[in-house]
């Protein structure tokens, strides 16, 4: 949601200001002081610490009494176990994952979209020695990765432009779309064809294969994303190997999912 989205009247900003809290956590910054939370956060030293310690009684921020340094707690968990409890596409695509897992021993997952990121929120690892990991939570954005194609080709050119204009300068360079209309050429294309191959330059040469999930309205919920690395598959092998490997995978997610 943009600043233009916000009805004043109903926007609790305390309740923003708390999240932001919990948000500056992350895998580069596991423990924060109160003046690193300050200072990311944006907030004044006394803002912060009120809501720190607010956050800290609730049980959602752990204290480390030696060092004096902040954490997530582990009741934060429970928001991630609510939401993949009742997420019905990766109920329905697990087994289908686990099977494309076995069967190529390539890292699988389940992702989705969030505004112009993508999120991994399932994964079954790579049995391969050389493997891309993905982390449950690695983002990436949407527009430039395969996932984010398959599923953000089905959205209306209204939305992929809103999410062009907030998406991250690097896309442009990774797709070689102009303008946000050449993106919604690109993901027409994507569309047409079911899949989308995407590479990235990681610490190895990665390749993405993704193909949608859809409910019985038609609606592409979530992906299923094959990543393996480019000294095993290039783009034409990716294509004529992976890609209807990854697409059989999905329609039986799909066919699962609305039976």
């Amino acid at each position: 949601m943009g600043a233009e989205d916000i009805d004043e009247r109903l926007f609790v900003a305390s309740v923003a200001k708390a999240m932001r809290v919990l948000e500056t956590f992350d895998k580069d910054a596991a423990s924060l002081s109160l003046s690193d939370i300050a200072v990311r956060t944006g907030l004044g030293r006394s803002a912060a610490q009120r809501f720190i310690y607010t956050l800290e009684r609730l049980g959602y921020l752990d204290r480390d009494e030696p060092s004096k340094r902040y954490m997530l707690s582990k009741k934060v968990y429970r928001f991630a176990q609510h939401a993949l409890s009742a997420n019905a596409g990766l109920d329905a695509a697990y087994p289908f994952m686990r099977a494309l897992n076995e069967r190529t021993r390539e890292t699988i997952s389940w992702v989705e979209v969030d505004r112009a990121e993508i999120v991994i929120i399932a994964t079954v690892p790579s049995t391969l020695i050389s493997s891309v990991n993905l982390p449950v939570g690695t983002r990436f954005p949407a527009l430039s990765s395969s996932s984010g194609q398959v599923l953000l080709g089905y959205s209306s050119p209204a939305h992929v432009e809103k999410v062009w204009s907030i998406s991250d300068p690097s896309v442009a360079t990774r797709t070689k779309a102009a303008d946000a209309g050449a993106m919604i050429r690109i993901l027409e294309q994507v569309k047409t064809v079911g899949f989308s191959v995407t590479e990235k330059n990681m610490e190895q040469g990665s390749i993405s294969v993704s193909a949608p999930v859809h409910d019985r309205a038609g609606r592409a919920l979530g992906a299923i994303n094959l990543s393996s690395l480019t000294m095993r598959y290039d783009r034409e092998t990716a294509i004529t190997q992976l890609a209807p490997l990854v697409v059989e995978a999905a329609r039986q997610a799909s066919a699962a999912l609305i039976s």
